[in-house]
């Protein structure tokens, strides 16, 4: 990902509306780009700060921190979905193997004949 569209999906991130694969290729990218991840703590900064104003909160001390935990999070939940599809699709492939082989047995029972 490019700066300039790391920089247009800033808001996107705060708000919690990137896809999994966008949400993956915009954290790579600000873990490696001071630039641009300078520019996602302000941002950061500013709209949970004003959102810890406007509900009249007093725990807001270290947004910064608050951010690279958001950041971590997200990081975990995706690396959990990540696990979690090769799961399924492990279990998937074995159900299908499972079926194949079923299938197998069951016709060869029905066209070969039994020799023993």
């Amino acid at each position: 990902m490019k700066c300039e569209e790391a920089l247009t999906r800033i808001s996107a991130y705060i708000d919690n509306t990137l896809s999994g694969r966008e949400l993956e290729e915009f954290i790579e990218h600000v873990e490696h780009c001071p630039e641009c991840y300078d520019e996602l703590e302000t941002y950061y900064t500013i709209k949970v700060g004003i959102n810890y104003l406007e509900q009249d909160r007093q725990d807001a001390y270290n947004i910064p921190q608050m951010l690279k935990k958001d950041l971590e999070r997200k990081k975990d939940r995706l690396h959990r979905g990540k696990v979690i599809r090769s799961l399924a699709m492990a279990l998937a492939v074995t159900l299908a193997v499972a079926g194949i082989l079923w299938l197998a047995v069951s016709w060869g029972d029905l066209v070969l004949p039994r020799i023993f």
